[in-house]
């Protein structure tokens, strides 16, 4: 027996996937002023190091290990919504400390209080998010998952830029009125973080519960071994562990880059970011649609190798040092990228949600959050610790030219730490492509499908463009006439 969404009224369902929307926007606006290139620049402001670094971004992906306890609990009190609500207050009660970093005049003590608040934080919100999950999974129609999920991702992303443009006037603002305590603003980000889970924890509260199936006999440790007995999802498991682990050797340390190989501002690093979401945000209303009508297979397989080649892109931007074309190569596979990972994320997340038997779900996803945590997680530390290994060091190709005798040379490429970490993430993410064409997903298309939805997308877009225009056209005689 499987947990039915259909049970609800429909004006009940409507105003639960709406508050499912809403607390998308908070969290998203949470994450942002909590993570990113603000917590990177708090970390940097607070004379941390990249090994710190990675261990700080490697936290909330250990932290998904908590998924384990997480299934056991929602599988022996089987409500959800009580388990979400309840543990997410706990998780975001510790971002009040967080408010208290900025002040302390210690730099070790002060990186000292925000690991240690984030490592009590993430596992209690991987708990939440687990239960979050499985509760979602049976709220939201399967035919609509392209839908609702993208609508909340894409509302989610304008309220990321948002808080991102937010709190980058914050840190710039305070760093002008006191140069001498640069820091000082990550205070106000924090706040407005608080007021963030506030709103959050509130549309969550207005989520309609959806009673689990009876619970079945046997162990629940054996629920854990289901996913892997099941080859299908156990490629799934393989590819999207795979994709973490390149993925995140890269992303956690390109605010790094910025800051300290390009020697621009955590404004800069910001812009980079919001330029990225304004991309996944125009991205996301075709991804959505395509993940409904073609498959998730198919976006990721069009997705992977562009966000792939962006990766490279970072490491021949600087090439043989930075230059005036640096930033806007970096801009222009921002955009690029961001597209991309519209529609990674969302049908990576889709297709996990859609390959789960409704009976296991809870087990299936939280199985499928742990793998891909630990591969995420072992990418950062290692990457942290193996930058610091590498710190100061380079290697350049050079061609001779000019006067040899005096070592006339001009230098072609320079090869820096951080172009080395982004190579290899590429040539992992590679690798992990080859594991995607063995998951067999219902509906799989090939790229024809996606080719012809895209120039019906477009069509459409060039019709309301043209009506568009001859409402112009006609409203322009009565505007001169009034």
């Amino acid at each position: 027996m499987q947990a039915q969404h259909t049970n609800l009224q429909s004006p009940q369902l409507t105003r639960g996937l709406s508050a499912l929307v809403l607390d998308g926007v908070f969290s998203q606006a949470l994450g942002v002023l909590t993570g990113g290139a603000l917590l990177t620049g708090c970390a940097l402001a607070c004379g941390a190091s990249p090994s710190f670094i990675g261990i700080l971004a490697a936290i909330p992906f250990f932290a998904q290990l908590a998924q384990i306890p997480a299934v056991a609990l929602i599988e022996t009190i089987r409500r959800r919504r009580a388990i979400c609500v309840t543990v997410t207050i706990l998780a975001r009660l510790m971002l009040l400390p967080l408010v208290l970093v900025p002040l302390i005049p210690d730099p070790g003590l002060a990186r000292a209080l925000l690991l240690g608040a984030f490592a009590v934080l993430t596992p209690l919100g991987a708990i939440g998010g687990c239960a979050w999950t499985s509760w979602t999974c049976d709220l939201v129609p399967r035919h609509r998952l392209g839908e609702i999920f993208g609508r909340r991702q894409f509302r989610a992303n304008i309220s990321g830029i948002a808080a991102g443009l937010l709190g980058g006037l914050i840190i710039d603002g305070w760093a002008r009125l006191s140069p001498a305590w640069g820091g000082g603003g990550y205070v106000g980000v924090f706040a407005l973080a608080v007021g963030a889970a506030v709103m959050s924890t509130w549309y969550l509260t207005r989520m309609p519960d959806i009673a689990m199936p009876p619970r079945r006999e046997g162990a629940i440790g054996k629920l854990f071994l289901k996913p892997f007995a099941d080859t299908n999802f156990r490629r799934v498991m393989g590819f999207l562990g795979a994709w973490n682990l390149a993925v995140n050797l890269a992303l956690p340390f390109f605010t790094v880059y910025v800051v300290k190989d390009l020697h621009c501002g955590i404004t800069t690093a910001i812009a980079l970011g919001i330029v990225s979401q304004l991309a996944n945000i125009a991205a996301l209303p075709f991804w959505g649609r395509a993940s409904d009508r073609c498959s998730n297979k198919t976006v990721i397989a069009c997705c992977a190798p562009i966000f792939l080649l962006c990766l490279f892109g970072w490491a021949a931007a600087g090439q043989p040092a930075p230059h005036l074309l640096t930033l806007p190569i970096l801009f222009v596979l921002q955009v690029v990228l961001g597209a991309a990972t519209a529609g990674l994320d969302l049908a990576g997340g889709n297709i996990a949600l859609k390959l789960a038997p409704r009976a296991d779900v809870t087990a299936y996803l939280g199985t499928n959050g742990v793998v891909k945590a630990l591969c995420a997680g072992l990418a950062p530390v290692a990457g942290g610790f193996l930058a610091d290994r590498l710190s100061g060091l380079s290697c350049s190709f050079v061609l001779p030219w000019g006067d040899l005798t005096k070592g006339g040379a001009v230098n072609i490429i320079q090869v820096q730490p951080w172009h080395v970490f982004f190579i290899a993430a590429g040539l992992l993410g590679c690798f992990a492509l080859t594991r995607l064409r063995r998951i067999e997903e219902a509906g799989a298309s090939d790229p024809a499908a996606l080719a012809a939805l895209l120039r019906e997308l477009l069509d459409e877009k060039r019709r309301a463009f043209a009506a568009w225009w001859r409402w112009l056209r006609a409203a322009a005689p009565i505007a001169e006439k009034a």
